[in-house]
């Protein structure tokens, strides 16, 4: 849908990524690790940076001479499994903002983004054969991963309230799909629907996969990003969760960073060796000096990732509003960055396949979404829905308000 929009010059709601920078600490992070690493030189930059630009200029251009004929380190290979202050971060911030004790020696791993660290589990703990229960509408790369893996998904099909409440799972399709499977995939808050899972629904999972003897891979990329008194909770932390709980984890949503690629995955000790050998194998290792950078963000003050809510939440009320104006009908997100839209009641597009109502909206009215039905599997529920993401900038959300407002104005094609 990406390249459709960019063939068709529409607005791009599509693909899971803003077209904002990420915040100036973890960009100057990488740019002091390329220029040698060194904390002091960090503070000549930022010094002179802030006394005169030009200067700042001047100073970098030293550091980079510098570099030419002396020790360099964080521009090399590093340990496969990630830098040790880096993992000593990733520890310190799970235990700051989900309450959870980790080891950065013995249960952190540094991997090239959560899809990677995915792939990563799915091939050290899973075995052809085995089971995954995965709820739909998922983020495709669970089942395909699975797929390429050798392991078999199983759906349990979340269903959106008929009152706009919120999402829900029916307790005993989970059950009976996760009857002799291996590991439930647990994406909280949850893309695309935006559902948070609450303490009821955790402590449902946690029951299930205690009492069938099932690991939990709990992906955890939008845990900052919640509205309207939403709180994200770890399923970790739950009891007797931690020895059978795998946490993914990344930059990407955190920090507008998704082409950075460092993520990390923090696993139970017996399982964190073979997951590490399959990473080495797979990818080596994240890059370097955005380690060394991802530090930066992860130490960053509480009120920077508190503030990501707010900022989000001006955003999806844009976009809602210009979605409901035109006929859309949506039930609030919780988390993440998305809109899971009904457009059965939107003139034009109401009775058009999902594939065929986005195309109509990328070639005729010059935005782009991704069609429901590429979220489910087994359920035939996608039929009515678009995917909409609301990570843009505010102009960008305007520009796509603004063409949205013709819909219905332009006839079918």
């Amino acid at each position: 849908m990406t390249r459709l929009a960019h063939q068709h010059q529409a607005v791009n709601l599509s693909q899971g990524f803003t077209d904002e920078p990420p915040p100036f600490r973890l960009i100057w992070g990488a740019v002091v690790a390329m220029l040698g690493g060194s904390d002091e030189g960090m503070r000549q930059i930022e010094l002179a940076k802030a006394a005169d630009p030009q200067l700042a200029d001047a100073v970098v251009r030293d550091r980079l001479a510098r570099l030419h004929g002396t020790y360099d380190e964080f521009n090399q290979y590093s340990y496969p499994f990630g830098l040790p202050d880096l993992r000593r971060a990733i520890a310190s911030y799970a235990n700051r903002w989900i309450g959870l004790e980790v080891d950065p020696e013995t249960e952190t791993t540094v991997v090239l983004g959560s899809t990677e660290g995915l792939a990563s589990v799915f091939a050290a703990l899973g075995h052809p054969g085995d089971g995954v229960v995965v709820f739909e509408p998922f983020h495709e790369m669970y089942p395909s991963q699975a797929e390429v893996f050798g392991l078999i998904p199983r759906m349990v099909t979340l269903r959106e309230r008929k009152d706009g409440g919120g999402w829900w799972c029916d307790p005993d399709e989970l059950r009976s799909a996760a009857d002799g499977a291996r590991m439930i995939v647990l994406n909280t808050p949850h893309n695309p629907t935006g559902m948070v899972f609450e303490s009821a629904e955790l402590e449902l999972i946690a029951e299930v996969a205690q009492s069938r003897d099932l690991l939990v891979i709990a992906d955890e990329i939008y845990e900052h990003i919640i509205f309207d008194g939403a709180q994200h909770r770890s399923i970790a932390t739950s009891a007797n969760m931690k020895d059978r709980t795998i946490i993914l984890n990344s930059i990407s949503k955190t920090a507008n960073a998704t082409g950075w690629r460092v993520g990390w995955v923090i696993s139970p000790a017996k399982f964190t060796e073979r997951i590490r050998a399959v990473h080495d194998t797979l990818v080596i290792q994240a890059p370097t000096p955005l380690q060394k950078a991802t530090v930066s963000l992860l130490q960053m003050p509480d009120s920077y990732f508190a503030g990501l809510g707010p900022h989000f939440e001006d955003k999806r009320r844009i976009l809602t509003d210009a979605l409901s104006a035109v006929g859309f009908r949506i039930t609030a997100p919780r988390g993440a960055y998305y809109l899971f839209a009904d457009y059965r009641s939107v003139p034009v597009i109401g009775k058009l396949h999902p594939m065929d109502a986005a195309m109509h909206l990328i070639e005729h009215i010059g935005v782009a979404a991704v069609p429901g039905d590429n979220f489910y599997a087994k359920s035939d529920d996608g039929e009515r829905y678009l995917r909409f993401a609301f990570c843009r900038s505010r102009a960008t959300l305007a520009l796509a308000a603004d063409r949205l407002r013709r819909l219905g104005t332009v006839p079918q094609g």
